[in-house]
């Protein structure tokens, strides 16, 4: 059984407390939910500790990191996913990092980016979402193949480029077009000459993010222009 102090099992936030339970039945080799459950319900462990445990199965399970097992006739034996079997190994980062992404993407980066992000294709992923903020901005600027990349956006978003607000103040006007040219510049740039490795998944998504947050704000400049 789960060998932490009661006090610390309710004291822990929901998904650190599920991935040690995971870790807990990986370890111990459980293969029916009721019979973890009993056990720490027998256990010395108060109902509050108890129910923390059982709120920490369903994480996994909502998770998938935990499934039904298709071999046996009752609900309550499972599996170790093969989720759950790459968070084991591997920490709950990249997991982590994914739930971040789910429901809050600009669509055409949903579509582009998250597929790949999926399959642990981090670089191709960042790489696809400034590729789609590049494609949409030469598309509303109505400028030709031949403008690319940070010379683009330095001409969409310039003093009297297409995608400039004029009703913005100057130091606005300034901004957005550092944003887009240096966001480009940071994310898209890199890869297109060499392999990129992200070591850190978050960094991963946060740059997925920042596409999604450029293409919000293109959003309003087709609304307005």
């Amino acid at each position: 059984m789960l060998k932490l102090p009661a006090n610390t099992i309710v004291a822990l936030p929901i998904d650190q407390l599920a991935i040690r339970v995971l870790h807990d039945m990986v370890e111990s080799g459980t293969w029916n939910e009721w019979n973890y459950l009993n056990e720490a319900n027998q256990s010395a462990l108060s109902p509050e500790a108890v129910l923390a445990i059982a709120e920490a199965v369903a994480w996994l399970r909502g998770r998938a990191l935990l499934a039904r097992n298709p071999t046996q006739s009752s609900d309550s034996g499972i599996v170790v996913t093969r989720t759950g079997r790459k968070v084991v190994a591997d920490g709950p980062q990249a997991m982590i990092v994914s739930d971040r992404l789910q429901g809050g993407l600009h669509p055409l980066i949903e579509k582009k980016a998250r597929p790949q992000f999926l399959l642990g294709e981090y670089e191709q992923a960042v790489f696809a979402s400034m590729k789609a903020v590049e494609v949409r901005v030469r598309k509303l600027a109505a400028y030709g193949d031949d403008v690319i990349g940070v010379a683009l956006m330095n001409h969409a978003f310039g003093t009297k480029g297409p995608l400039t607000d004029p009703t913005a103040q100057k130091g606005e006007q300034e901004g957005t077009r550092a944003l887009f040219a240096g966001a480009y510049a940071v994310f898209r740039n890199p890869a297109g000459h060499r392999e990129v490795d992200y070591d850190d998944v978050a960094e991963a998504a946060e740059a997925v993010q920042t596409a999604s947050m450029l293409m919000r704000i293109l959003d309003r400049i087709e609304a307005r222009v």
